[in-house]
């Protein structure tokens, strides 16, 4: 009951689900068939309702032919439309939802006979696309929303059609069952199968220490990275001074402790980076933006945080890269570079960060 109160919670349903699913695909390289599938879903309404138009279904009134006319079309506009967003969110998953249910609801209203209510189980369909994608509460508000799909088409069959409930019964409890019973076990198992993806994705591509990416992950991240139109990126390695005797003198725990505190700062500090604990005491950070200038503040923001004191303050050196897009498989060969700038600022303990240009100038 906690849960179903708490408005926060409802205010921000789907965001994290979608985030996640969302997420999941596109660094497997499904992002577009996410796209199409979802769409493929709308367009694919089409078809039927041509069908329907054909049977004994099809609506007896110009008034009913005209409202399913109205919603089969409604589902065609909403099937380009999702296949013509280059980064559906999650707000707009969830307009797809409302749309696709307004549409089937008042198409099976329009229909003739029994086939109002076996028409009502096409939204089981959008309840499996909102348990993987939109999580439970958008799920519970699809599925009352179904229920009262389901009663309004078989009192509107009872009251136009003379039909009796004994006789609309067989079509009625399955009607019921596919849209809100079988929905909410699947929920189930998806919060189930969501929880422990994340719990696998986390451990595989998290440094467990710091909660920053580690290699695996960084690589992983990348790939989605890459993808995003930039004009410039942002390459730094960073590495702590006098770690080792830290660790000497006040024990492993408190420099764990400071790795932390590094990993936190360069993620508050660097915002829309990419950071990855590389092993030991370096890090490596990559962003990209849409200009060279807002990679020039990037440097100045880690300047910034490269200073002498106690923590958050990183008592460490870097070096930095500073170059036109960046394509993943070319990470390798940047990073060796944003290496040898470290190297150089570790070696002149008059300056702490050196940057390189992709013309390879030092400042």
């Amino acid at each position: 009951m906690h849960r179903l109160a708490d408005r926060e919670a409802w205010r921000r349903a789907g965001t994290a689900e979608y985030a996640s699913a969302s997420s999941w695909l596109k660094v497997q390289g499904g992002g577009l068939a996410l796209r199409v599938a979802v769409g493929g879903l709308a367009l694919m309404m089409v078809p039927l309702c041509i069908g329907v138009l054909f049977s004994d279904a099809r609506p007896s009134t110009p008034i009913a032919m005209a409202v399913f006319v109205v919603s089969s079309s409604g589902s065609a506009v909403l099937g380009v439309w999702w296949l013509r967003l280059r980064r559906p969110s999650a707000r707009d998953a969830i307009r797809f939802v409302a749309v696709a249910d307004v549409c089937l609801f008042a198409g099976c209203l329009a229909q003739s006979g029994a086939a109002r209510i076996s028409g009502t189980t096409y939204l089981g369909m959008l309840a499996m696309l909102t348990a993987f994608l939109l999580g439970w509460r958008i799920l519970l508000l699809h599925c009352m929303l179904s229920v009262v799909a389901v009663v309004a088409t078989t009192v509107t069959t009872m009251v136009v059609d003379g039909a009796t409930l004994g006789e609309l019964y067989a079509t009625l409890a399955p009607a019921l069952a596919i849209v809100f019973a079988l929905p909410m076990m699947v929920q189930f198992v998806v919060e189930s199968g969501r929880r422990g993806i994340g719990v696998v994705v986390t451990e595989r591509n998290r440094d467990p220490l710091t909660g920053v990416y580690n290699r695996f992950g960084l690589q992983a991240a990348l790939r989605v990275l890459a993808r995003r139109e930039h004009g410039a990126a942002f390459v730094a390695m960073v590495d702590l001074d006098g770690f080792k005797q830290y660790n000497d003198r006040h024990g492993h725990l408190a420099g764990d402790q400071r790795l932390v505190e590094v990993g936190r700062t360069l993620r508050g500090g660097l915002p829309g980076a990419l950071v990855a604990r590389m092993g030991g005491d370096e890090f490596l950070v990559v962003a990209v933006r849409p200009s060279r200038a807002e990679t020039t503040a990037l440097v100045d923001r880690l300047r910034g945080l490269l200073a002498d004191g106690a923590p958050p303050a990183i008592v460490g050196s870097a070096g930095v890269v500073v170059r036109g897009p960046l394509a993943a498989d070319e990470l390798a060969r940047v990073v060796a570079e944003a290496d040898r700038a470290l190297y150089a600022a570790k070696g002149d303990r008059s300056v702490r960060l050196v940057v390189r240009q992709q013309s390879g100038e030092e400042e």
